[in-house]
């Protein structure tokens, strides 16, 4: 299975008699297991996008201060939330930051955060707010962006949706992953944005 997770650790988890993970896609091996979760902020201040690739500094960080659980970036999107006007190109880029950072003990305004199996967990992760990374700059990498002579749109609810599956982590006691939204900038064009996370 994905990441590592064994059928043992998901007790009583069989599907008509089968273990789940022969039925099932990992995701929903996980999702039973309770280490799925949503956090997002549409209920806050949409933000602008970056026309710079980002440094040390990203507009969002989701910061791990859980002090066992590895937390694993599954999904990470954005959507328009408001604009009049919109610029041509738009790119979702992370970056797993480097060791421990600067504790954050508040979310940004309007984040919620959920369990996706129903449940009422809540993960030991906040959204920090345009946090400095320390420790060293990290490769960034571009998880999914518009294609090339895309035609730019004005339309509400627009966005990307970036498959992460995994392959950005942060460690328990103050890890981060950094996210960024990279575009040009339209005369108010804002985007909100989501992650979906295993904890682990």
């Amino acid at each position: 299975m994905a990441l590592g997770v064994k059928l043992e650790d998901a007790p009583a988890l069989k599907v008509g008699g089968q273990p789940a993970s022969q039925v099932l896609p990992p995701l929903a091996v996980l999702n039973r297991m309770g280490a799925l979760f949503c956090i997002d902020m549409h209920a806050g201040i949409a933000k602008i996008p970056v026309v710079a690739m980002p440094v040390a500094s990203p507009e969002w960080g989701l910061f791990n201060a859980d002090p066992v659980k590895r937390l694993y970036l599954m999904q990470a999107s954005c959507t328009q939330k408001s604009s009049t006007s919109m610029g041509l190109g738009l790119a979702i880029v992370a970056a797993s930051a480097i060791g421990r950072q600067t504790a954050v003990t508040t979310d940004y305004g309007g984040t919620i955060k959920s369990a996706l199996n129903g449940s009422q967990a809540k993960p030991n992760v906040w959204l920090a707010d345009n946090p400095t990374l320390v420790g060293g700059t990290p490769a960034w990498h571009v998880f999914d962006a518009t294609k090339p002579n895309t035609i730019a749109t004005n339309s509400i609810g627009d966005g990307l949706v970036a498959k992460v599956d995994g392959l950005l982590s942060a460690p328990p006691n103050g890890g981060m992953i950094g996210f960024e939204i990279v575009g040009e900038i339209g005369v108010d064009s804002a985007f909100t944005v989501s992650f979906i996370i295993a904890m682990l």
